[in-house]
């Protein structure tokens, strides 16, 4: 018996791709959150793993976290199948009350940004 084991990146990817290219979701801006960015740093820092081994075809530095975060972004962002559909990121560590309301404040300046862009349209 063989047990395959999932990458869970791919599939957070497709899921994201379900949503993200969703008929439903056409008009509507999408905010990714790359939550446990904390989590992530650490394990970069320790050298507990390395993205090259999952995905080989990354190119950056495979313990620097900005080189990690860029290509995670990238990773997700080729889901998106229409060019013109606005695709917002943030990274969040939930459990830093400070992160959460950067990236909360940010969110809510990005829903009225929309807001007024599509009342301007009209």
């Amino acid at each position: 018996v063989q047990i395959k084991k999932t990458n869970r990146l791919e599939e957070s990817k497709d899921i994201f791709d379900s949503i993200v290219n969703n008929v439903i979701f056409r008009r509507v801006s999408i905010i990714l959150f790359m939550n446990k960015t904390d989590l992530l740093a650490d394990k970069l820092e320790r050298r507990e793993t390395n993205i090259k081994h999952y995905f080989p075809h990354f190119t950056g530095d495979p313990h620097s976290l900005p080189d990690v975060q860029t290509f995670l972004l990238d990773f997700f962002r080729q889901a998106k199948r229409d060019p013109r559909k606005s695709l917002f990121h943030h990274f969040t560590t939930a459990v830093d009350t400070e992160n959460i309301k950067v990236v909360f404040n940010a969110v809510k300046d990005t829903i009225l940004h929309r807001n007024l862009e599509s009342l301007m349209l009209q």
